[in-house]
């Protein structure tokens, strides 16, 4: 592939905050529309089993959304940013459309594991207190098989004095003293 993009399925209701897709059997983007709305969302609906999803899963997601992530042939890339889009300042809304309407091999390619849009502030919020959930939390930060790195802060270690605290996420370098927390991501 010339440009691949990660996708997911989407239901309708969030559909319009994506740019979506159609594909072919071989995953080719054929079609790729950046946030449509009204009859441009209709026409971008799919038929999603072509992603191995059962026919109940598939009318509920009935839409093949980009997740934002991108991965170029540094070839491509180069030529269609100094050549075709000299100009264009979004790859979502400019590039992958046009990239795809000039005939480079734009491919889905199809995750199927945890992934939430965090661009809102609302969004970053619930991602957070979604792995608060009980008893099944939507991610969970500790599995032995798959595990998660992230950049070392060197901040010391959280204080909680005299709290209640429940059903919320407590950064490092926190101290927390005399309060009751609930719900609540502290950082």
């Amino acid at each position: 592939a010339d440009i691949t993009v990660a996708a997911l399925p989407m239901d309708e209701k969030r559909a319009t905050a994506f740019g979506l897709m159609k594909i072919d059997e071989e995953g080719r983007i054929i079609e790729f529309a950046e946030k449509p709305k009204g009859e441009q969302l209709k026409a971008m609906m799919v038929d999603t089993t072509i992603l191995g999803l059962d026919d109940v899963r598939a009318k509920e997601m009935p839409y093949i959304a980009s997740m934002g992530i991108y991965v170029f042939s540094k070839d491509v890339m180069l030529q269609l940013l100094r050549e075709q889009f000299s100009e264009a300042n979004d790859f979502g809304s400019e590039v992958i459309p046009g990239a795809t309407s000039i005939g480079k091999r734009v491919q889905a390619y199809l995750y199927d594991g945890y992934w939430e849009d965090i661009g809102t502030i609302a969004a970053f919020y619930n991602a957070n207190l979604g792995i608060t959930k009980k008893p099944i939390p939507d991610f969970s930060f500790y599995d032995r098989f798959a595990p998660i790195y992230t950049q070392p802060r060197h901040l010391p270690p959280s204080k909680v004095l005299d709290a209640d605290v429940t059903d919320s996420v407590i950064g490092e370098g926190c101290v927390i003293k005399n309060c009751k927390i609930h719900h609540s991501v502290v950082g």
